[in-house]
């Protein structure tokens, strides 16, 4: 009957040698890694000097030319922003779009949506956020919204994380 089965196991990987494996459709996770941003406009112009904040973010790697970030800025004592989104490698280039949300510690709501492009050597680049807030405080006839846009460049000062790894096979274990 082992003899049966090990034959029969050897068949089997020899058809997939010669008919090739499926695409495996499984993601890969990356790495984590933090940035610099570097906040250099805002709606009102040119700031000087620039705000400075740290995010921390981990990508993914879905199959093909796609991926998916998530990661947040510590912004003590507000809480985190929260940042979550999908991308696209196009030549030379991961193109993100990341939304974003933050709850102020007071009546403050934040929703915001990133454009981010990054070398996919260096994960350095660049982005523009268009953003809008709600002080739920002025909730009645006279609510307060606010409308938000930055532009920023983006420092990689974590690790590395390589885009075109590539997804491990599984391997096949025997019981004796």
């Amino acid at each position: 009957m082992q003899k049966v089965a090990v034959g029969l196991i050897i068949m089997v990987f020899s058809w997939l040698l010669v008919i090739g494996l499926p695409e495996l459709g499984v993601a890969q996770y990356l790495g984590e890694t933090t940035w610099t941003v570097t906040k250099t406009h805002d709606k009102h112009g040119v700031i000087n000097p620039p705000k400075i904040f740290t995010l921390k973010g981990a990508i993914t790697r879905m199959g093909g030319p796609y991926y998916t970030m998530q990661g947040y800025i510590d912004v003590s004592p507000d809480g985190p922003f929260i940042l979550s989104g999908g991308g696209v490698l196009i030549g030379s280039t991961l193109f993100l779009t990341l939304s974003g949300s933050q709850k102020h510690v007071d009546t403050t709501r934040d929703t915001s949506i990133w454009h981010v492009e990054l070398n996919h050597v260096s994960l350095n680049g660049s982005l523009f956020d268009v953003g809008h807030d709600f002080d739920t405080a002025t909730e009645g006839p006279n609510p307060i919204f606010d409308s938000a846009f930055a532009e920023a460049t983006l420092t990689r000062t974590g690790p590395s994380i390589s885009l075109t790894s590539e997804v491990p096979l599984p391997l096949l274990l025997l019981d004796r």
